[in-house]
């Protein structure tokens, strides 16, 4: 029935066969009830308009979980592996995890739950351990060692990923130091290192569920760590040989915003958009990647991606797939190849003819692991899942286990009728690439996702940054890159405003409208008080709103931050005048407002609405005050139109750190001066322009020729060297005068 609702009737014997093969290893290692409890809580997810993702990991490369609904892969269309998944040689419990919007996710748990019980649904716990710096702070602290004495040993301890206490005393001079100086410090050094690594404190796995069709507490100890639901006290690698089902239940941010986009779409076009039938053909999406229009592309908008992205020029969806299979630590090195045989067809080499339906595909490269054991399968007579263990082994490089494979490989390809040398070829050749090779079924998956985004942005980019946006409500340089990316889209962004902002970033007819809680000072309870009295009907003035937000909690310094960021834009007046007339206004607010023994009312009529005190406004003032409620330049800067007379378009957040010459116009919004050993002055520069902030280097030659001149607020033009993130090395500065500019 499944495979009906996938295909129609067009149903050809491979694909029979590919269910029934599956279907047999299922039935006999008995995964029958995993799989449609799978399929119930993703059923419950469908019916109730919860996005459910494509698929993720070796799942992807199951014809059941794809007929059954829990992927939308289709693996045979993909060539991917249901031994790679499921190897019936090999006896292991299958590891479904389903990608869900990140804010729906607990919706499923709680259904989950709710169904099979508190007894037999709990999360994963997860210990978190006494590292280095965090174990010298817990021992200092009872060994009664001061907070400054601590600060100091702390930073002594090299920035350095799962470094030891041991290995900071052996490679650094300062720590090794400062620790003999004091029989304090050997003493809290001796007792650190025996406790060092021992679990400090108990959470839960960020989406790891077990179930049991036993009472969970006949089987695992059990922990209360969160109040809806018990934990195990075991981790993850101790609950498979219990028996027990875990399954992980993830959110992703990149779901929700695809949710909602197709949400917009429906709303606003009344088109019914079903994502997972889109065509993996859509010119305007493949040109949008091939052009590395990435920025809030699922995985693909890391400065990393993006230079990859440039070198596949992408044409096809396959492309997509193997540019995030090939973007991992180890399958890196396989790029300069991969590139070379794309662009260059003449370069590609097949150690012999048969490996050609393989790697054709990848232009003569093994890239997945699925290949290496499709290698083994068709040259060396391996079924799928000998090839499954083959490829496992290789990757720990169990060397019992692989002396015993490869004579095995050898001798198979021998009886195939492959010579002795080739033989030997294809093993160093499988063995070589076992280590690099990436999962395909998940790469497939992920690029569904990457894909669906990229369709999204091609097709509705309004939507689809109204969306992206209001994922990075809190993240100020996430915002900021975003919002410059909708510039350069020719999106519109409109200030918040009082009558139309909810929050998160709501589409108009004009543009992209921003909302309320993104105003520094106008947290989440102000943000519910303001949409609680709108509801009541809009805001008609200023005063109209003083006057209605008087009777609930509501700060004045939300109203200020209100007003800096341009929510009152609409009634007419400038914002320095409504800062001007507040004092008068909340006034206003007490003589009308009428306090009950049950409730507060206001009646506007008991005193007559003050007039606006009209005052000249400074744009550049507004520009910074507006910057220090939004977190970045909205309006109008007085930078825009400089940059306009001398034609520069680049700007801060554009800045990498790869020592490229880079010519800035911005503002100095702080200078330090240092001496040098030399005794010279230079200064640190504090720079600003209408996308972010970052620092300048003046040298001493260069400041002093310019140090008497160099004030706070002057425009400037710089050329340098940006060396290092948030830095530049400047070689040239121009003192532009911002009032005749």
């Amino acid at each position: 029935q499944g495979l009906n609702k996938r295909l129609g009737n067009d149903i050809t014997s491979i694909y029979k066969q590919r269910l029934k093969d599956e279907l047999d290893v299922i039935v006999s290692m008995h995964y029958e009830d995993y799989f449609l409890i799978v399929w119930d809580f993703i059923l419950y997810a469908k019916k109730n308009g919860i996005y459910v993702g494509p698929g993720r990991g070796s799942a992807a490369g199951s014809l059941v979980a794809y007929c059954l609904g829990i992927t939308h892969v289709d693996p045979i269309k993909f060539n991917l592996l249901f031994e790679r998944f499921l190897n019936p040689e090999r006896i292991s419990m299958p590891d479904i995890d389903t990608d869900f919007p990140d804010d729906r996710r607990d919706e499923v748990i709680r259904y989950v739950l709710a169904k099979y019980g508190q007894a037999h649904v709990a999360h994963i716990s997860t210990f978190g351990t006494l590292a280095a710096k965090q174990v010298l702070r817990d021992v200092g602290r009872v060994l009664e060692i001061s907070v400054r004495e601590m600060d100091i040993l702390s930073k002594a301890v090299p920035f350095m990923l799962k470094i030891t206490l041991k290995d900071a005393y052996e490679t650094s001079p300062r720590f090794r130091n400062l620790i003999d100086s004091d029989l304090r410090y050997t003493k809290l050094y001796q007792l650190a290192r025996g406790l060092e690594g021992l679990p400090r404190h108990i959470s839960t796995h960020a989406a790891g569920i077990v179930l049991s069709g036993t009472d969970l507490s006949e089987v695992v100890p059990l922990i209360q760590v969160e109040a809806d639901m018990v934990s195990t006290q075991y981790t993850m690698e101790y609950l498979e040989v219990l028996g027990l089902i875990k399954m992980d239940f993830l959110g992703l941010r990149n779901l929700t915003i695809i949710d909602q986009v197709v949400k917009m779409i429906k709303k606003h076009l009344q088109i019914d958009l079903e994502i997972l039938k889109i065509p993996l053909d859509d010119q305007k999406t493949l040109d949008l990647v091939r052009k590395v229009d990435t920025v809030g592309i699922f995985q693909l908008e890391s400065d990393g991606m993006k230079n990859l992205l440039r070198q596949m020029k992408t044409t096809r969806f396959d492309d997509i797939v193997a540019t995030i299979a090939l973007f991992r630590p180890g399958p890196m090195e396989n790029i300069p190849t991969y590139i070379k045989a794309k662009d260059n067809a003449s370069s590609i080499h097949y150690l012999h003819p048969d490996l050609k339906v393989i790697v054709e595909d990848t232009y003569g490269i093994l890239i997945y692991q699925e290949q290496i054991m499709q290698v083994a399968q068709k040259m060396a007579g391996f079924t799928l899942g000998r090839a499954d263990l083959l490829r496992k082994a290789m990757g720990k490089k169990d060397p019992e286990q692989l002396m015993r494979l490869k004579q095995e490989f050898i001798q198979g390809c021998l009886k195939k009728g492959y010579t002795q040398a080739l033989a030997d070829e294809l093993y160093e050749l499988v063995f070589k690439f076992a280590n690099y090779g990436f999962n395909k079924s998940h790469s497939v998956a992920y690029a569904m996702i990457s894909y669906q985004m990229a369709y999204l942005k091609a097709n509705y980019p309004t939507m689809f940054y109204a969306a992206l946006l209001s994922s990075v409500i809190g993240s100020e340089q996430k915002t900021s890159q975003y919002l410059e990316e909708c510039k350069a889209h020719e999106v519109r962004i409109l200030p918040p405003s009082i009558n139309e902002s909810t929050d998160i970033y709501e589409l108009s007819s004009k543009g992209i409208r921003l909302p309320l809680l993104l105003i520094k000072s106008v947290g989440g309870a102000a943000c519910r008080e303001i949409l609680n009295e709108r509801s009541l009907g809009p805001f008609k003035s200023f005063h109209d709103f003083i006057a209605r937000i008087n009777t609930r909690r509501f700060s004045r310094s939300s109203v200020e931050a209100l007003i800096d960021a341009g929510a009152f834009d609409d009634f007419g007046f400038n914002r320095k005048s409504l800062l001007a007339s507040l004092d008068e206004a909340y006034q206003y607010a007490n003589l009308v407002k009428i306090e009950g023994k049950d409730q507060t009312r206001i009646d506007l009529g008991l005193v007559m609405t003050p007039d606006i005190i009209i005052v000249k406004e400074d744009p550049l003032e507004k520009a910074e005050r507006e910057k220090l409620v939004l977190g970045f330049y909205l309006s109008d800067h007085p930078l825009f139109h400089i940059k306009q007379l001398y034609q520069i378009s680049s700007n801060i957040i554009s800045l990498q750190p790869n020592k490229s010459s880079v010519k800035l116009i911005c503002m100095i919004k702080g200078i330090k001066q240092h001496r040098t050993k030399k005794g010279d002055l230079m200064a640190f520069l504090s720079l600003s322009d209408e996308s972010s902030e970052c620092n300048g280097v003046l040298m001493p030659n260069l400041y002093a020729s310019i140090n008497d001149r160099l004030v706070k607020g002057l425009f400037v033009m710089i050329e340098g060297i940006c060396e290092e993130e948030g830095s530049i090395f400047i070689k040239k500065i121009d003192l532009l005068d911002k009032i005749e500019k």
